[in-house]
């Protein structure tokens, strides 16, 4: 297949998080490439990098469905949204299947599963980067969120339905429920479907509980990263601030973090905005809670760094900090629970806990006041880590062979 179109579909058409920044990053890149890219959206406003570019814009205009005043309308909208099928049908008749590919990152807050029924519909081949578990389970963590804690059980078994695992409610469950039956109507009847994991941790726990997906349309690649062109090693072991990035909520392991780095009296910083901001900054006062901060603004915190605890206590599936501050030699000490493990050599260019453990994470952040073994697990981060490997230049030839069946 020659591809020369690729409509990419996400739920918003701004970087709210580290798939859309991916969705955004991909149709640039793309469309730099000489294709044409289409970026198909709900919510917007949509970027000024998108607008500015070469690619072609559809949003929606409208809100994610939890900000939707009227709930039902908001329900509604989530199991089918209608705006998102006519529009999506409409633009589909503009292209050729024989030439055109869709590569879908996010739908489950906005566009909803309709496109992949649309899509089907009109015979065209379709890409799905698995950033988390949506395709699995209906709240998409493969996690517990009452009992802050993975949850094993069968998705949609009765188990499962029963269980009142939402961060919210059970209605909302309920709601995440019926969602899922629609979707897996959608998604699982389309045979030309093909599905992208970004690391084999999430690719083994996806088809350890989901193992239908013939072996032809299983694909494997790494997201890319953004990292300075010229690349200078923090000086770690002359720091002595352990730094948090990241949302301030339960499943990326903030209360671990902050028990942990007050147990082992060590400094500690906090960059990031979430639920539990304001109850944690009140409770922890020895902890500095910066905030939201851009990547340039970052970059005076990051050279006061020490190590990077990333302490992620659900299946994350490929997440970007932590191979971003290791491109700066900055070590990282992270959960077992999620992907990022998957890059680190416990003890030779960084540290890996327990993350089912307060106490085993309180020894290693004492074990990493050594200088010396902070200086060598900083340098040889610095140096194993292959700006090939995660470069945009990379992403975009893989891509691009997958989506015309070149890839091995």
């Amino acid at each position: 297949m020659n591809v020369r179109n690729v409509i990419v579909v996400c739920d918003y058409g701004y970087v709210e998080g580290g798939a859309a920044r991916i969705a955004c990053e991909t149709a640039l890149a793309l469309s730099a490439r000489g294709l044409k890219v289409t970026f198909f959206c709900a919510v917007g406003p949509v970027s000024e990098e998108l607008k500015n570019s070469t690619v072609d814009v559809c949003c929606l205009e409208q809100k994610d469905i939890l900000q939707e005043k009227n709930r039902f309308k908001g329900v509604l909208r989530g199991l089918s949204n209608r705006k998102a099928k006519n529009t999506f049908n409409h633009l589909l008749k503009k292209f050729d299947p024989q030439n055109t590919v869709i590569h879908v990152h996010t739908w489950t807050k906005g566009v909803s599963s309709v496109i992949f029924k649309v899509a089907q519909k009109n015979r065209f081949k379709v890409f799905i980067t698995v950033h988390d578990y949506f395709l699995i389970c209906p709240n998409g963590g493969l996690f517990n969120y009452k009992k802050s804690k993975i949850c094993e059980y069968k998705p949609m078994s009765i188990k499962c339905i029963t269980c009142n695992c939402d961060a919210r409610s059970y209605s909302h469950k309920v709601f995440r429920v019926l969602r899922q039956k629609r979707q897996n109507r959608n998604v699982r009847r389309n045979k030309n479907i093909s599905y992208i994991f970004i690391s084999d941790f999430s690719k083994r726990e996806f088809l350890k509980r989901y193992n239908e997906i013939p072996q032809e349309n299983q694909f494997f690649l790494s997201n890319m990263i953004s990292f300075p062109t010229e690349r200078e090693r923090v000086v770690c072991e002359n720091n002595n601030t352990y730094l948090f990035i990241g949302g301030i909520t339960e499943v990326k392991g903030i209360r671990f973090f902050c028990k942990a780095v007050t147990q082992a009296r060590v400094n500690a910083s906090v960059i990031g905005q979430g639920i539990l901001k304001k109850e944690l900054e009140d409770q922890y006062p020895n902890i500095d809670f910066i905030g939201w901060k851009t990547k340039e603004e970052m970059i005076p915190y990051l050279n006061q760094t020490r190590c990077l605890v990333f302490p992620s206590i659900w299946y994350e599936c490929s997440p970007l900090t932590p191979l971003e501050v290791m491109s700066m030699g900055i070590p990282v000490i992270c959960s077992d629970l999620n992907a990022a493990s998957e890059q680190l050599k416990d003890g030779k260019d960084g540290l890996i806990f327990n993350g089912n453990d307060v106490n085993d994470l309180v020894k290693v952040l004492e074990q990493s006041g050594n200088d010396e073994l902070i200086a060598r697990l900083s340098k040889e981060a610095f140096k194993s880590f292959n700006d090939r490997d995660f470069s945009q230049d990379k992403y975009v030839c893989d891509l691009i062979s997958i989506f015309e069946g070149n890839n091995d």
